[in-house]
């Protein structure tokens, strides 16, 4: 496994965030489940790119890519059903969509952690 500081990175920052979202704690101009969905929404895009993005990169196909898919669709219905106050009945909900958008975040980069294995697997 590699970059395990950004994982524990990932997992530290979605747990304030899913924490503060919960207890309703002000942070700056930021209060509530909803507003703490977005900001973390914005942060998973963010990092995506750091680590599930170069997985899905180097096979796109494989197994742990799809299911890194099937995360991020989760996990941006969640963010766009905040931002949008859509009504999807699970997520419509901002303190589900919160604990649902912190779970797929740091699943997907738990996945992205495998990288080594993947590269092992190709070279034999």
């Amino acid at each position: 496994m590699i970059n395990k500081e950004i994982l524990i990175l990932e997992t530290i920052l979605s747990a304030i965030i899913v924490a503060l979202g919960l207890t309703n704690t002000k942070v700056l101009f930021l209060q509530g489940p909803r507003s703490m969905t977005i900001v973390l929404g914005i942060m998973g895009m963010l990092l995506c790119t750091n680590s599930i993005g170069k997985f899905i990169s180097a096979a796109p196909a494989h197994p742990l890519s799809i299911l890194g898919y099937i995360l991020g669709i989760v996990a941006m219905a969640a963010f766009l059903t905040q931002v949008f106050k859509l009504n999807i009945p699970v997520l419509a909900d901002p303190e589900k969509a919160l604990v649902i958008l912190a779970v797929a975040f740091v699943l997907k980069g738990l996945i992205a952690r495998f990288l080594p294995l993947l590269d092992a697997s190709v070279k034999s």
